[in-house]
């Protein structure tokens, strides 16, 4: 699947619904990952892996392995931190945080990782910088922020409130990035994030919209914006 004279530049989505415009005039790789819809095309390559972070880090590791990318980009929906946001912010990931990891007492306060010592993984400041550039032509409410993940969907004001307790300075709520960059970390391989708001994660989550927010909307904004940049990344 790669080519030896060039190194892709690989994108994960956890729903085809996120990836389906950016997936739309490529052709399916003719070899896939275990439960792995990936695609292919002019020096990249985007695979739907699933939801949550063990989802996520089984793609990534894949593409480290067989794919041999210059750079790794997670995209996808995300929730965000405040009360009535508006959907359609795109964040830039300039790291990102399991809010879900809690090692103490092995670990000194909760989303240290073991081994790594580490609770942000920092993503790759050239490939952030690049996405953010290209983000800003896209959307006026473009910035670079932390990202939080864990393997739960945040649809309580009460419990998004409590992760903001730990992590201050998240700037969305996702169920995949910081596996991405983890595996990433580990591999020495350049990564960052590409997440779109599309709900306040609160008690007016409506799974519907969402859904249909990413088909109608997100998934366009994630098009332009790697299509935009890929030959730079």
């Amino acid at each position: 699947m790669s080519r030896p004279n060039s190194r892709p530049v690989a994108v994960i989505a956890a729903l085809e619904q996120e990836a389906h415009v950016l997936v739309n005039r490529m052709p399916r790789a003719e070899s896939v990952g275990p439960r792995l819809s990936v695609w292919e095309s002019g020096g990249l390559v985007v695979m739907v892996a699933g939801v949550g972070k063990v989802a996520a880090a089984m793609a990534a590791q894949y593409a480290c392995d067989v794919l041999k990318p210059r750079c790794v980009i997670a995209i996808g929906l995300a929730g965000g931190v405040e009360d009535g946001v508006r959907a359609g912010q795109v964040i830039v990931a300039s790291g990102a945080a399991q809010h879900d990891v809690d090692a103490r007492p092995l670990t000194d306060k909760k989303g240290v990782i073991p081994g790594l010592g580490l609770s942000i993984i920092a993503a790759d400041r050239a490939v952030a910088e690049k996405l953010l550039r290209a983000a800003g032509f896209e959307s006026k409410d473009a910035r670079s922020g932390l990202v939080v993940t864990g393997d739960q969907l945040v649809t309580s004001r009460s419990v998004r409130e409590a992760l903001l307790r730990d992590f201050p300075d998240a700037a969305c709520i996702d169920m995949e990035t910081a596996a991405v960059g983890q595996v990433a970390h580990l591999n020495g391989l350049p990564w960052s994030a590409l997440r779109v708001i599309s709900d306040s994660a609160d008690e007016t989550f409506d799974l519907r919209g969402v859904v249909g927010f990413g088909v109608t909307t997100a998934a366009g904004l994630f098009e332009k914006i790697i299509q935009s940049v890929v030959d730079e990344l």
